[in-house]
C-alpha cells in the first residue's frame, strides 16, 4: 500500500486507483470543454453569411472574431480568485449557463456592434471554464495520471471544433445562421443540469469512490503538495519572478495565434477556392480537430510515459505546426486539394500543448499558485491569439490578392511560440 500513497507513482499504479474517476469526472469535464468550444468556433461557418447580410468587411469580421478574446482573457485572469471563492464545480456550473445564453444571443444580432457585443459577452462567460477545470482535475488526479488526464479533458476542444463544422453546415443549408446560433447554444443550459449531478462537492463526497482509494489519493495530493519547498506565507504573485511562467504564457499565445486565426477564417479561406459545397466546407473545415484529438491523445500518455516530460512533448509539435503551416501558405490555388491535406495534417500537432504545460504549471507550483498562473498563461495567452489571430488573418487579407501572407504569418507566430516553450525552464531545472 506505500507505493500507492508516493506522490511519484507510475502511471501504472495511479491507474488502479479510483477508476470510477475517469468513467465519471473526465466525461462530464469533457463535454463542457466541448460545449463551450462547440459554441466559440461555430461563428466561423455563420461568418460568410453573416457577413452578406450584414454587410461586413474582411476587418471588420477579424473583429468579431478577435472580440470574444477581451471577455475570455478578463475572467480567465480572475478565474484563479473565483474558483478559490466560489469553488471549481460551481463556477462552471455559472459558466454553462452564461455561456449558452450569450452564444444564443448572437443568434438575433442585427449589426456589427450587436454581434461584436455578444462576442465579448460569451468571451466574458467561457473565460473561467478552462482554468477552474484545470484546477478540479488537479484535485481529483495524481501528478503521475495528470497528463493523461488533462489531454483527455482538453479531446473536448477538437471534438466541439469538429462537430461545429458539420453540424453548423447542415442547419444553414436548411435554415439560416441565425437558427443555427440559437439552436448550438441551448444544450450548454440542460448540461448544466448533469455538471451538478455528476461532479461531487470534494473526494470526500464521492460515493461511488471505495474508502481505500480515497484514503490513497488524497494522501498522495497531499504529499504531492508537501513536495513543493516555498512556505505557505509566499506570495502568489511570486509566480512571477520565474520565467518559466512568461515564456509559456508567450508560446501558448504565439501558437493560440494560428489556432484561432486558422479556426475563424478556414471555412472561408475553402469558399474562396469556388469548388466546394457548404457540407464539404464544414466537413473539411472540421476534420483538423479530429486530428487534433488523435494528437492530444497520442502526446499526453506519451508525456505520462516518459517520466512525466513536458516542455520539449509541448515544443516540438508546436515547431512543426509552424513549419507546416508555412509550406501550406505558398501552395498553389489549382493545387487547393493539397493545401486542405495540409491543413488536416496541422490539426495533429495544432493542440498537442495544450493539456501539457497546463499541467506543468500543476507540477512545478504549488495549488495555491499553480491556480493563478494557469490562470495567468490561459489568460494572457488567449487574449495575444484569440484578438491577433483573426484580427491579422482579417487585416492582412484587406491588403492582399489572396490569403499566402496571412496564412504565412500564422504559420511563424507557431513555430516562434514553439521556441519559447522549448526554452522555458523553471530555475530548479536549469541547475
Amino acid at each position: 500500500m506505500q507505493n500507492t500513497l508516493n506522490p511519484e507513482l507510475d502511471i501504472g499504479q495511479a491507474g488502479q486507483i479510483g477508476q470510477n474517476r475517469w468513467l465519471i469526472i473526465l466525461p462530464t469535464v469533457f463535454i463542457v470543454y466541448m460545449l463551450s468550444y462547440f459554441d466559440r468556433v461555430n461563428i466561423a461557418m455563420a461568418l460568410p453569411h453573416m457577413s452578406k447580410e450584414l454587410g461586413l468587411t474582411s476587418t471588420q469580421a477579424g473583429w468579431i472574431g478577435g472580440s470574444f478574446a477581451w471577455g475570455y482573457a478578463l475572467t480567465q485572469l480572475l478565474a484563479g480568485y473565483l474558483a478559490m471563492k466560489f469553488g471549481a464545480r460551481r463556477l462552471v456550473a455559472v459558466c454553462l449557463i452564461l455561456f449558452g445564453a450569450a452564444a444564443m444571443l448572437t443568434g438575433f444580432a442585427t449589426t456589427f456592434w450587436e454581434v461584436l457585443s455578444v462576442r465579448i459577452l460569451l468571451g466574458l462567460a467561457e473565460g473561467p471554464v478552462y482554468a477552474g477545470t484545470s484546477i478540479l482535475l488537479a484535485q481529483w488526479f495524481m501528478k503521475a495520471e495528470r497528463g493523461r488526464a488533462f489531454g483527455i479533458w482538453n479531446l473536448g476542444a477538437p471534438l466541439g471544433g469538429f462537430l461545429a463544422g458539420p453540424i453548423s453546415g447542415a442547419i444553414i443549408s436548411h435554415y439560416d445562421w441565425r437558427v443555427m446560433l440559437i439552436a448550438e447554444g441551448l444544450p450548454a443550459w440542460i448540461f448544466c443540469l448533469i455538471w451538478f449531478k455528476s461532479i461531487p462537492k470534494s473526494l470526500d463526497t464521492a460515493r461511488w469512490l471505495a474508502a481505500p482509494d480515497r484514503d490513497a489519493i488524497k494522501k498522495t495530493l497531499e504529499e504531492e503538495q508537501a513536495s513543493h519547498k516555498e512556505p505557505e506565507t509566499d506570495s502568489w504573485w511570486t509566480i512571477f519572478n520565474e520565467p518559466a511562467v512568461w515564456l509559456m504564457t508567450l508560446g501558448f499565445g504565439l501558437n493560440t495565434i494560428l489556432l484561432y486565426g486558422i479556426t475563424l477564417w478556414l471555412p472561408t479561406v475553402m469558399k474562396s477556392y469556388g469548388q466546394l459545397s457548404e457540407t464539404a466546407i464544414g466537413f473539411f473545415a472540421g476534420a483538423p480537430f479530429v486530428m487534433s484529438m488523435l494528437g492530444i491523445y497520442y502526446i499526453s500518455r506519451r508525456s505520462d510515459k516518459h517520466g512525466q516530460e513536458r516542455r520539449w512533448h509541448a515544443a516540438i509539435p508546436t515547431m512543426i505546426t509552424g513549419l507546416l503551416m508555412s509550406v501550406a501558405a505558398f501552395i498553389p490555388a489549382p493545387l487547393y486539394y493539397v493545401q486542405i491535406a495540409l491543413f488536416i495534417l496541422i490539426g495533429f500537432t495544432l493542440k498537442m500543448l495544450m493539456p501539457l504545460i497546463f499541467s506543468r504549471l500543476t507540477e512545478i507550483l504549488p495549488l495555491r499558485k499553480a491556480m493563478p498562473a494557469v490562470a495567468f498563461v490561459s489568460g494572457v495567452g488567449n487574449l495575444i491569439g484569440q484578438f491577433l489571430g483573426p484580427l491579422l488573418v482579417g487585416y492582412v487579407r484587406s491588403i492582399s490578392p489572396d490569403y499566402k501572407m496571412s496564412l504565412l504569418m500564422l504559420g511563424v507566430a507557431a513555430f516562434l511560440g514553439g521556441v519559447a516553450i522549448a526554452v522555458s525552464k523553471t530555475r530548479n531545472e536549469r541547475h
